[in-house]
């Protein structure tokens, strides 16, 4: 028989349930009034990613999917993209279930929130399972969700998903190395999503941190350690398969195959040495565009993946605390070092190294993602911190110190020397210097009220003035508060109007050309610093949003698919080292003739001579945008070659932009060892019957053996085949399109595209699910053990 439980037990764990719901409920509150503009209805995400990346991305997607068709070819960018293969698209995430339910703006806000809740509550359950009090499990969650750089991510759902992850995957694998083996499967479903969702480079991230986590903290032997580690890799990988197969079809011909030339790019998305003091103080110059006031300072930089960094004096004093009192907890701090070491890339010396060292590490362009596994753990430190104080042992000084310390520079910077003294020092024009000095001064004087509200608190605790039923939950508080005010202002929405709009200057191309789809003609829209906006409407949209609204005006990228448009710039990553290339020479009008842009969507003032003005269609004054046609007659998306051209090596990009008979629109240079390479087609026909993003059949009438060129992207996955019956080679014509030699005759020559490694990704997972299910019902057949499996 069961002993019977005592009254006093019993009533004892009634009342440690009900303090850990009252947690979770008051966690939760906390988290959905901070972030109250994400389940606001009539609301869309307005900053940078949030509104011309993911937002198209996922209404197409659904688009395609709604259709009954999967998409794997993308046509509105860069000659054409593969779509599963860019990772970012993330098609087999389970939060576009979202998508089905919701309107694409609400969808995706909903996406953001839950990422945001799974932060703070993946903190709150890894620090009780970290054996942190209720207060500092709350703490953690709190400083967690509400840091600078999750609230930066809410524009980006791939890497806010992953970072927002982190800690059930922590959880997860604390319980993979405890018990039984079936519990591998726990953190492998986590990291798998992470892959799914298009983050590989979080994912791999992944693996170091459960490699120095399992080290750190498993009570088993190595040998059993490093065995559990691997198959949860294994799981992982296979479980993910879906996505990292084609994501690896892509990587080997994208230009991140060479890293000596992508570390320049990799560093200049580090975190600046100086950014770290906003760590402590923020917000700094809100009203000025962040590029000009990075500038000021000598950062050259087109903009932060993270707005704000902030975690406050009072998260990082208490992460000191609680990195000093819970020696067990100190593989948090190394982490923590660690990351904010290859966050700084060049100037913490330690990114390089792994750049040269560590496998597949060149591979990644964003160095400052790492601030997130800094961020978490200082918020998972401090909330065993604020356990610290409850000790009455710990020092209260410096708290009084730092204080003081940001009062004075906070006062001091409020002075006519500070700002001389900015003029002087970085040449920055006196309005700007002002604005950055006050901002700066505000910023340390609320972190210093901040610091001595800390020191209150926890002087009444030692002076036993405070309870700590009072004083705890006050401490709570005030960290809510602090992080609330300085990074609530670092997610933007604006109204769902913003993404519905129709672009005047999409109208105009309409107007001109009558019903739009691909397969006709391309575009390109510049985009440059310096923007023409409405007045008033930043102050409507703030800086972030108004860019965002100029940036649909000008039929930017990813917008376009909405509106049945093709540009010719690329946004989507991992593009090939030829059009990579393409793209850091730049073309003329000539040379984009040749890949069928036919218009352009530019600055007034690029238009001054006669010439180009005689070819304006349409104009936006008030944003200062033009559409004009191509001066040069573009080619036609599919034609035969009048002079087919061989070369036994890869095309010399420059070269050939620089000749004449290029430019013309004479000659076509087909990358080919087969010497039999048909002649000039003198005369003859080719003309698109279907145009689908999978599929294009073509129809051609030749004398003669031709060349016939398509102007989409050269891609492995693409075959062609005639009569759907006789398969014909895809060769590469003029170092980025596609080119097949047809026979003389009347014939129908079909394009046809599969995402490279998909289906075998998809056997590959399906292996994963079937081996996940079979671990999970071989532990509910056998008895409970503890320790481990033997």
């Amino acid at each position: 028989m069961s002993p019977p439980v005592l009254p006093e037990v019993h009533s004892s764990k009634l009342a440690a349930k009900t303090r850990t719901v009252l947690a979770v409920l008051v966690l939760l509150g906390l988290t959905l009034a901070f972030y109250y503009r994400l389940w606001l209805p009539g609301l869309v995400l307005i900053k940078r990613d949030a509104f011309r990346l993911f937002l198209p991305i996922k209404q197409h997607l659904v688009q395609r999917l709604s259709a009954g068709e999967l998409p794997q070819w993308f046509p509105y960018e860069a000659l054409g993209r593969p779509f599963i293969g860019a990772t970012v698209t993330g098609v087999f995430h389970p939060f576009n279930v979202l998508y089905f339910f919701l309107p694409a703006p609400d969808a995706y806000r909903a996406s953001i929130l839950i990422s945001c809740v799974l932060a703070a509550m993946g903190a709150f359950v890894l620090s009780r399972k970290l054996r942190v009090s209720l207060p500092g499990a709350l703490l953690a969650g709190v400083a967690f969700a509400v840091s600078g750089y999750v609230v930066s991510f809410t524009e980006n759902i791939h890497k806010l998903y992953s970072i927002g992850a982190l800690p059930f995957f922590c959880v997860a694998l604390e319980k993979a190395l405890m018990d039984r083996y079936a519990w591998t499967v726990a953190p492998a479903a986590i990291w798998a999503t992470v892959f799914l969702n298009g983050d590989v480079q979080t994912g791999y991230y992944y693996g170091f941190v459960a490699l120095a986590w399992a080290l750190a903290r498993t009570t088993n032997s190595y040998q059993q350690t490093i065995v559990r580690l691997a198959l949860t890799g294994t799981l992982t990988a296979l479980l993910a398969g879906i996505q990292l197969g084609p994501a690896w079809g892509v990587f080997l011909g994208s230009e991140r195959i060479h890293p000596d030339e992508f570390l320049e790019q990799a560093m200049s998305w580090a975190t600046h040495p100086l950014r770290l003091i906003t760590v402590l103080a923020w917000p700094v110059a809100k009203q000025v565009s962040p590029v000009l006031v990075a500038r000021t300072f000598g950062i050259l930089t087109t903009g932060f993946p993270s707005e704000s960094l902030y975690l406050g004096i009072p998260v990082m004093g208490l992460a000191l605390l609680g990195t000093w009192h819970r020696r067990d907890l100190r593989i948090l701090a190394l982490l923590g070092s660690v990351a904010l070491l290859l966050a700084l890339g060049r100037y913490g010396g330690l990114y390089e190294i792994f750049y040269h060292v560590v496998p597949l590490w060149s591979a990644f362009r964003y160095p400052e993602n790492l601030m997130g596994v800094a961020s978490f753990a200082a918020a998972m430190l401090a909330g065993a911190g604020l356990d610290a104080l409850r000790l009455r042992q710990t020092p209260l000084a410096p708290w009084l110190a730092t204080a003081v310390l940001f009062a004075a520079a906070g006062l001091g910077l409020r002075t006519e020397a500070a700002v001389a003294g900015m003029t002087a020092r970085f040449g920055a024009a006196p309005d700007l210097a002002y604005e950055i000095t006050s901002s700066v001064a505000v910023a340390f004087l609320y972190s210093a009220a901040a610091t001595l509200g800390t020191w209150l608190i926890a002087a009444g605790v030692q002076k036993q003035v405070l309870r700590e039923a009072v004083a705890l939950p006050l401490l709570v508080l005030l960290v809510t508060l602090d992080l609330a005010r300085a990074n609530l202002g670092a997610y933007h929405t604006g109204p769902s109007e913003a993404v519905t709009f129709i672009p005047p200057l999409a109208e105009a191309i309409k107007a001109q050309e009558g019903p739009l789809a691909p397969g006709r003609f391309r575009l390109l829209a510049t985009n440059e610093e310096v923007v023409g906006l409405p007045e008033g409407l930043p102050r409507t949209f703030d800086y972030y949003g108004a860019l965002s609204i100029e940036r649909r005006q000008a039929l930017d990228v990813l917008h376009n698919a909405a509106f049945q448009l093709e540009s010719i710039l690329p946004q989507l990553a991992g593009y090939s080292p030829q059009f990579h290339e393409t793209m850091h020479h730049g073309m003329s009008f000539g040379a984009a003739a040749r890949f069928n842009v036919t218009y352009y969507v530019s600055r007034r003032y690029h238009l001054n001579g006669p010439n180009l003005s005689r070819m304006i269609v349409a104009e936006l004054p008030s944003y200062d945008l033009v559409l004009f046609r191509n001066p040069v007659p573009p080619k036609p998306r599919v034609y035969l070659s009048r002079k087919p051209e061989r070369s036994v090596k890869p095309v010399d990009l420059v070269a050939l932009f620089a000749r004449p008979d290029f430019l013309s629109g004479e000659v076509d240079v087909i990358e080919t060892r087969d010497a039999t390479l048909p002649g000039p087609a003198l005369s003859g026909s080719a003309i698109i019957v279907r145009y689908a993003p999978e599929e294009v059949q073509v129809r051609v009438a030749t004398p003669q053996p031709a060349v016939l060129i398509l102007l989409d992207s050269f891609d492995k996955g693409w075959t062609a085949t005639l009569e759907k019956s006789v398969e014909l080679p895809i060769l590469r014509a003029n170092a980025l399109v596609r080119a097949v030699a047809v026979p003389a005759g009347k014939h129908m020559v079909t394009f046809s595209y599969e995402t490279p490694l998909l289906k075998s990704g998809a056997w590959v997972s399906l292996v994963g699910v079937l081996l996940c299910v079979g671990l999970i019902a071989r532990k509910r057949q056998q008895p409970h053990r503890t320790g481990g499996d033997t």
